[in-house]
């Protein structure tokens, strides 16, 4: 006899999701079977998609920052100044990691130290660090970067897959395999299913939780750079309310919320879900609000089934 509970595993969820998210976009325009501008249409996504992936580990350890967006606004606005002063982007490159690397390092060690939510202390940063980005640019619009960098955001391989698509793979596949193959990862999850059970396991979760922290930030940092490479300009504004994508990405590939259980590969799915969604409603012009409102509620329908199929699934295993 077939056996429902094993067949509707919770990690079909985002598969059956992510074919029904395709076949919306081809409904919603024929030119959405436009390949080439479909693997194009990736690349607005994939800084906050990279960013989504370490921010599924992160949640896997049972903590949030949602000053993501900001963090890496407030480094394209570092470097933007910098720039304009004279620096060379040949420095900018490496300093533009360690800007990201620090700034997600504070809010691990105000966490750790602090003993607050990160929601909380994340919120606290995120406006920090918005601000500081607003006061170091203003209104203004800093441009005029080489174009050696301008280009890196632009190269295809075989003349259509974005270069930034095959990074943000194959960082998945590389996290996937961190996560679920190897000790550093079980001692993540470990963390985020009961941290005082793990701290007498011999895990140290703090200093655990600011090595997820830094890596957090060093993915911020890159997406920084990546976000320069392709707008060509620098504002204040670039990533405003991205931290929401990023959440949504993280929700949706099947991290759970409160820690314990965290999917990198399921975060890139959902990464697709909401290029296909987005690029679907862009090209049949409907409203930007319109796109917000629509991956709320897809987001909270995959979450109801999700869990009624863990829970089916677990009646049954």
């Amino acid at each position: 006899m077939l056996n429902t509970g094993k067949l509707l595993r919770p990690e079909l969820t985002i598969v059956v999701f992510l074919v029904l998210s395709f076949v919306s976009g081809v409904l919603l325009s024929p030119n959405f079977l436009d390949i080439r501008f479909l693997l194009s249409s990736t690349i607005y996504y994939t800084e906050l998609g990279l960013i989504a992936l370490c921010f599924a580990l992160l949640m896997t350890s049972g903590e949030l920052d949602l000053s993501v967006a900001a963090n890496m606004t407030l480094v394209t606005c570092i470097l933007g100044v910098l720039h304009k002063m004279g620096v060379s982007m040949v420095f900018l490159v490496p300093l533009g990691l360690v800007f990201g690397t620090c700034l997600g390092l504070v809010n691990g060690v105000l966490v750790t130290v602090t003993g607050l939510p990160s929601l909380i202390i994340t919120i606290g940063t995120l406006s920090i660090y918005r601000g500081l980005a607003q006061v170091l640019v203003g209104d203004a619009a800093i441009s005029g970067f080489p174009q050696w960098f301008l280009r890196f955001g632009k190269i295809t391989v075989f003349g259509i897959i974005p270069l930034p698509l095959i990074i943000i793979v194959v960082v998945a596949v590389i996290l996937e395999i961190l996560l679920k193959r190897n000790f550093w990862g079980r001692k993540i999850s470990a963390v985020g299913l009961n941290s005082n059970a793990a701290k007498y396991s011999g895990v140290k979760v703090d200093s655990m939780k600011r090595q997820l922290f830094a890596l957090q930030g060093f993915f911020c940092g890159t997406a920084a750079l990546l976000s320069i490479s392709r707008l060509e300009v620098v504002k204040y504004s670039i990533g405003t309310g991205g931290e929401m994508d990023v959440v949504t990405m993280v929700l949706l590939g099947g991290t759970a919320f409160t820690g314990g259980k965290g999917a990198c590969l399921g975060t890139l799915a959902a990464f697709f879900i909401i290029v296909f969604i987005r690029t679907g409603m862009r090209l049949a012009t409907i409203s930007s609000y319109v796109q917000i409102a629509v991956l709320g509620v897809l987001l909270i329908v995959i979450i109801v089934i999700s869990n009624k199929l863990n829970a089916l699934f677990e009646r049954n295993s």
